[in-house]
This record gives structure tokens, C-alpha cells and sequence, in this order.
């Protein structure tokens, strides 16, 4: 029996407690983004490293599985972003460029062309 995180697991670890873990990650996770002395990057290798450390001396088709569980869980209750849809980062549209562009071209036609020619 192995403990991460204050939870025990059995050697294989059982798919309810692999999901229990992937829950636990998770929330802390979220309770991590909201506390400005933690910095996400090392916070997250952490977990990871811990969850390497528990897996490591297991088989590697039985690690395998582990890490599908887990993944599968992480991946089942991810938040899917409304602020922030997947299609938005395809950046601004064309016609939208073109016409920022006329616009500049605008400014700076009234702007410098007149004083230059003396009108």
C-alpha cells in the first residue's frame, strides 16, 4: 500500500482510486490558480512527479493503464472554456486587417500629405 496526497493506494491501484487522485489533482488545481504565491508550472510538475513516484515500480502495461484512467478522468472533467472558445484563436479576419489598414492609410494621408504639399 502506497500513499500520494493523503490518499492510500493498493499495488496495482484500483481504477476508483486512480479517479479519486485525478479528482483530488484537479481541485487543487483549481484552488492553486486563485493564490498568487503558487506558481502553476512548478505546482503541476509537482503532482506529476508524485504521481510518476507511484507508478514508476509498477509494469508497463499495468502503468499504462494507470495513466489512460487518470488521463481519461483529467480529460472528463475539464472545463471547456466559454471566454475563450478553441475556434478564437484563428486571429482576426482578413477584412477586418483591411480595413484597420485603410483606416491608417487615412490618418496619415490627411495628416501628411497636406502639410507637405502646402495645402
Amino acid at each position: 500500500m502506497k500513499t500520494i496526497d493523503g490518499l492510500n493506494f493498493d499495488m496495482p491501484p484500483s481504477d476508483s482510486q486512480v479517479v479519486a487522485l485525478a479528482q483530488y489533482h484537479r481541485q487543487q488545481l483549481d484552488n492553486a490558480i486563485f493564490r498568487p504565491e503558487i506558481h502553476l508550472g512548478d505546482y503541476c510538475l509537482a503532482q506529476r512527479k508524485r504521481v510518476k513516484d507511484l507508478v514508476h515500480e509498477l509494469p508497463a502495461e499495468q502503468r499504462r493503464h494507470f495513466y489512460l484512467v487518470y488521463d481519461g478522468e483529467l480529460r472528463r472533467i475539464a472545463d471547456d472554456e466559454d471566454l475563450h472558445p478553441a475556434d478564437a484563436e484563428h486571429g482576426v479576419s482578413e477584412f477586418a486587417m483591411f480595413i484597420v489598414l485603410i483606416i491608417i492609410a487615412a490618418i496619415l494621408y490627411f495628416a501628411v500629405i497636406p502639410p507637405i504639399m502646402g495645402y
